[in-house]
């Protein structure tokens, strides 16, 4: 069993962050041991009613000592799980790292040995048997790139920079999982090494007609499996046939794009030139190994943008460029797009979840709202359908004749296993007839002007809904504070509470 993996929360951090090298990991060594994949089923708790045939990801026994090409095996079993337990004409398909069931049949272990084989599959004595066993490595190309992370410790170190020409710019990052050598390319592969509350530095070549950084957003969510028709646009790489198929790729969902006031482009980057230079000295110093730095030095002419998709962006470029002044300097989690929206003026009921580390993205969050309201309208043709969600603790109101339904509604640009309910939302539920309707996978871009453009989604209703207690987990409390905090001076002539607390 795999378990699965899922973003940073308000409850916890990243679960399962490695779940891919994991699962590289473990075919790896069950290939050492000469292993048969039987099946590989997805085994999450919304498909444990389907029966296997619709939740299997292989349709035959894998022998894994044939096996060329492992990344191309873990590539089958993620990306076939996105569209499995969906419904007929999803638009988009779902997570694919999801808690995954592997049966195997391995020589010498019998169906009672299965701890046994765990046990000795997670030993570092069977990583040696990988290494000395060269008859079973994977061909030249095949491997992983071994991405040197001298930031995983220092948390300012939380920027990134997307050197691009794509205009739908702060929807993703995203590139192929192999170039087309068929070699795994750093600068891709860096992809997976973000962390929810990054920020990504966005570096158009083209737009305002000169290369330069045009906005910044925060990573989301990810990475993901995906796929991706993208041919090299460099001298060599268009000197290759062009392909047209998608290829597998990676994903990392962003929120929150910002456009700067003004673009910082080349020119401010080449004033800072000695700069960067010694911050880049600097780390080599600190942290042996590749950097991933943003910008290449050259000896007769100005330092350009690294000729990379995406690469990392040391906190200390920030100060020394000033026009960067604008970037925010703290890493912060970025706040859920599902059930979260804006409050509307004279909106009663309804709060929006906040507090310290969550971004704000309104354009975004109305957005997702307005579209998941309007799809869930269309759920009641030749009723009289109101919005109400301004003024009540539901979003519809459906009337025909004598009949009265109120909706709630929940809207998500991911997707939706759970959704967060206020208390108003659970006392109303519980006491008038409430459909729920729950619109997610949300597909969205963002325009030019800065607008929100959404279309498709998977819409579901549940119309005898009723939140039970046993359905619902807190996930924040209101604490009323004592009565008998003390008020106390301070030393710039304002007022503070202090209590003392017993033990004190």
């Amino acid at each position: 069993m795999l378990e699965s993996a899922g973003g940073r929360s308000r409850s916890g951090p990243s679960r399962n962050a490695d779940y891919r090298p994991a699962l590289d990991l473990i075919l790896e060594r069950l290939k050492v041991r000469r292993a048969l994949l039987v099946a590989a089923l997805v085994d999450s708790r919304q498909t444990a009613d389907l029966p296997e045939s619709d939740r299997a990801l292989i349709d035959d026994t894998v022998d894994l000592a044939t096996v060329g090409d492992l990344v191309a095996l873990r590539l089958r079993l993620t990306t076939g799980q996105g569209r499995i337990g969906q419904a007929p004409g999803a638009p988009k398909a779902g997570n694919n790292s999801k808690r995954l069931r592997l049966r195997v049949a391995v020589p010498g272990y019998g169906p009672a040995d299965a701890p046994r084989l765990a046990t000795e599959i997670s030993a570092s004595s069977t990583a040696k048997a990988v290494e000395a066993a060269p008859a079973q490595r994977q061909p030249a190309g095949a491997g992983t790139v071994r991405i040197n992370e001298w930031w995983r410790d220092d948390p300012a170190e939380c920027y990134w920079m997307e050197i691009t020409n794509r205009e739908d710019l702060g929807a993703n990052v995203r590139a192929l999982q192999r170039d087309g050598s068929g070699r795994e390319n750093w600068s891709y592969t860096l992809v997976t090494a973000l962390r929810p509350g990054d920020i990504v530095l966005h570096w158009h070549k083209e737009r305002d007609r000169t290369p330069g950084i045009v906005g910044y957003s925060r990573a989301a969510e990810g990475p993901f499996d995906d796929a991706l028709v993208w041919n090299a646009r460099g001298s060599y790489g268009q000197s290759r046939a062009p392909i047209d198929e998608p290829q597998p790729a990676w994903r990392y969902d962003l929120t929150g794009y910002t456009p700067l006031p003004a673009p910082v482009d080349q020119a401010a980057f080449q004033r800072a030139e000695a700069a960067l230079q010694e911050i880049k000295r600097n780390l080599e110093a600190t942290h042996p190994g590749p950097l991933y730095f943003p910008f290449a030095f050259f000896a007769s002419r100005p330092l350009r943008a690294m000729q990379a998709y995406l690469v990392k962006f040391p906190a200390a470029i920030l100060d020394a460029v000033p026009e960067l002044s604008v970037i925010p300097c703290t890493r912060q989690s970025p706040v859920p797009t599902a059930n979260d929206r804006p409050t509307a003026a004279g909106r009663s009921g309804k709060s929006r979840p906040g507090g310290s580390g969550y971004l704000s993205d309104p354009v975004l969050k109305l957005a997702l709202e307005r579209h998941a309201v309007a799809r869930a309208a269309e759920l009641y043709p030749g009723y009289d359908v109101r919005d109400v969600g301004a003024t009540r603790s539901y979003d519809l109101d459906v009337t025909w004749n004598t009949e009265e339904i109120h909706v709630e509604v929940k809207g998500s640009s991911g997707t939706a296993d759970a959704v967060e309910l206020t208390s108003n939302e659970v006392d109303h539920a519980s006491t008038a007839a409430t459909h729920l309707v729950v619109v997610d996978q949300i597909e969205w871009s963002r325009l030019p002007d800065g607008q929100i453009k959404t279309h498709g989604g998977r819409v579901r209703r549940w119309t005898t809904w009723v939140p039970h207690s046993e359905d619902l987990q807190p996930t924040r409390y209101r604490y009323r504070l004592p009565d008998d905090g003390s008020l106390l001076p301070a030393a710039d002539g304002e007022s503070r509470v202090t209590r003392a607390w017993p033990g004190a």
